[in-house]
């Protein structure tokens, strides 16, 4: 007999499966628990994003029906996505905290399961025991309950971290990926790269559980989450390569790369790995891990198989001992971007459409505005945001212009994920005094600027006392703020360029935040750009092109900021001065060098958007840096 505890279970399961599916709801109801069954005429049936959303946030526990079908079915998969970033919200804040629950209802391979596969399954397929797995599941969903009765209010306002972010302009993204490891030739190693909290582990899950890895030879697939292992696993390469590959005996933890290659050979099926959170290993032992699974990948590709390959995807904050051509396969980078104004508008309609609101066209394109504005696409703040907007009921939106909203919704994200020990130092560099202070300082005296080299800081150095004290105090010279600048996990990525240049939306979230008022951003603006003038006279070729194009955004961010009806003769104006500035190089014309000009303005988001080009105002500017002396 079932123990009556009543729990909110989220019941997935493919339509295919729905005879069994139902005894199993039945059961549970039987038992006193509320099952939300998509079948259930009494609950709507049918399946709506909205209303999943909203049932798995609500529950205690989510119960996956594993089969064939379950591993086809898209629905299945959006549920589970749903449902994983959920328990790994929970998780965050329990480590103890289980929500996903897997039962059994046909035979399916572990290594055909997916992420599926790491989870304790209850057996509901052998003869007789459907009830002895109720019984199993019983006791799991009484500590769910325990657990999760507190964080769960389903009559209450949502929480935040309970609101699963859209990643639907992820699919250009996972679609390169798949295509490669698809393709005989490639690319089968990748790696991903983004800052904090812009989707990388959904990433990962989403791609363990494709349909592509279930035909025609199911793939094996194995997610290893470093944030799960000790320190002492962390730093052995060969540790990790053991768990990489399923090998659990002392025996087999010894397997040379060539052995763990001839078995791939023998199972005839493709291996696909995926490591997240990388940033947790040492430049060294990630150097030392490529390394053994490239020779796997060779062996396995010298076997001659078409259909049979190694594949990798490593996902990190950081692309320390990952990047570079050597030791093959080179890693493909994949640098994860924000969210776009259009996938905002898409969030705040399906949100409408959930609460019964009603709005215009323009309404929606307003609100998106402001709503990107605040969270600058990332999707942790779009969560955020799109909580306050549920709670609020859409009343008084141009609240979010404000500042002190501002604050009240990014301000956490960029206090407790940011500008922390995990963003600014890697484990490899363990703080000492004042260092953490003096990396949040330089990201203070560099938001500012899009770009920045070590002229950049050894300017602010000069100029800045507050900023000269936090390097003092934390011991260092300005090679090693330098350095360490280049270690954090703010920087985009790869970096292709002589200078450094923070991720685009994290900067402007950081800017904001460091300078409070419009008239603070206007001045920052007005003294980057008379550094950057100066920077810019400086270089030679290319780089005076650069200057030119950094001076022009400064300066419009500025008039934007505080006088917009300048904005025309004063950026007519310089840029005639700095086309006029420009120097022929023993490597580039003149004319060369401001055709460059026209392109980059041209290919420059940031600098049409706060420029507008309504009036064509960027084309009147471009034409005037093509041919300063007809202007």
């Amino acid at each position: 007999m079932l123990r009556e505890v009543d729990v909110n279970i989220f019941l997935s399961y493919a339509e295919e499966d729905s005879r069994i599916a139902s005894r199993i709801a039945d059961r549970l109801t039987e038992a006193g628990h509320t099952i939300f069954n998509w079948m259930d005429p009494v609950q709507r049936g049918g399946r709506f994003r909205p209303q999943i959303e909203d049932r798995i946030r609500r529950s205690h526990a989510f119960l996956a029906l594993l089969s064939p079908d379950f591993r086809e079915s898209n629905w299945c998969g959006i549920e589970l996505d749903m449902a994983i970033h959920r328990e790994q919200r929970l998780q965050a804040d329990d480590p103890s905290a289980a929500f996903i629950n897997v039962a059994a209802i046909a035979n399916v391979p572990p290594a055909d399961a997916g992420v599926l596969g790491s989870y304790d399954w209850v057996d509901m397929y052998s003869p007789g025991k459907v009830e002895e797995g109720l019984r199993q599941l019983a006791g799991r969903f009484e500590r769910a309950e325990e657990l999760l009765s507190t964080a769960v209010n389903p009559g209450g306002p949502r929480p935040a971290s309970d609101i699963e972010p859209v990643f639907r302009n992820r699919h250009d993204e996972l679609q390169r990926v798949l295509n490669g490891l698809a393709n005989a030739a490639g690319p089968h190693f990748w790696l991903v790269v983004a800052p904090p909290q812009l989707g990388r582990t959904w990433f990962l899950e989403r791609v363990s559980h494709d349909d592509a890895f279930s035909k025609p030879v199911p793939w094996v697939v194995r997610l290893l989450d470093l944030r799960s292992q000790p320190a002492e696993v962390r730093a052995d390469p060969v540790a990790l390569l053991t768990l990489l590959f399923g090998n659990t005996s002392p025996a087999a933890a010894g397997q040379s790369p060539r052995r763990i290659a001839q078995e791939i050979l023998r199972s005839g099926r493709p291996n696909l790995c995926l490591v997240d959170n990388a940033e947790l290993l040492t430049e060294e032992t990630a150097t030392a891990l490529r390394v053994s699974l490239g020779q796997i990948y060779r062996f396995v590709q010298d076997m001659g198989k078409r259909d049979l390959r190694l594949a990798l995807i490593v996902a990190s904050r950081r692309d320390d001992g990952w990047r570079g051509v050597t030791p093959p396969p080179r890693l493909s980078a994949l640098p994860l971007t924000e969210f776009t104004p259009d996938v905002v508008q898409q969030a705040l309609r399906e949100l409408s459409d959930a609460m019964g609101n009603t709005f215009s066209p323009a309404e929606f394109t307003r609100n998106a505005a402001r709503v990107h504005s605040v969270t600058e696409g990332l999707p942790a703040l779009l969560v955020r945001c799109l909580q306050w907007v549920r709670e609020e009921e859409w009343v008084e939106m141009d609240r979010l212009e404000t500042q002190d909203l501002f604050e009240e919704l990014a301000g956490p994200y960029v206090r407790e994920e940011l500008l922390t020990p995990a963003s600014l130092l890697p484990d490899s560099r363990k703080e000492a005094g004042g260092q953490l202070a003096a990396l949040v300082d330089a990201c203070r005296v560099l938001t500012p600027y899009r770009l920045f080299t070590m002229s950049h800081l050894r300017h602010h150095l000069d100029s800045d006392a507050g900023f000269r004290e936090a390097l003092s105090a934390a011991g260092w010279a300005l090679a090693d703020l330098s350095e360490a600048i280049s270690d954090t996990a703010l920087l985009r990525r790869p970096l292709n360029e002589p200078w450094k240049e923070m991720h685009a939306a994290i900067r402007r979230l950081l800017f904001r935040h460091f300078y409070r008022s419009p008239e603070q951003r206007s001045l920052a603006h007005d003294e980057a750009r008379q550094f950057v003038e100066i920077w810019a006279d400086k270089q030679v070729g290319t780089e005076q092109v650069v200057g030119l194009v950094e001076c022009l955004w400064h300066e419009a961010s500025a008039l934007c900021l505080r006088d917009p009806a300048e904005m025309k003769p004063r950026l007519s104006e310089s840029a005639k001065k700095l086309s006029s500035a420009l120097r022929a190089s023993a490597a580039f014309t003149l004319d060369e060098l401001r055709d460059f000009a026209a392109e980059r303005m041209k290919n420059d988001g940031e600098l049409e958007e706060v420029v507008g080009d309504g009036d064509g105002l960027l084309s009147r500017l471009v034409e005037i840096v093509l041919n300063p002396e007809d202007s």
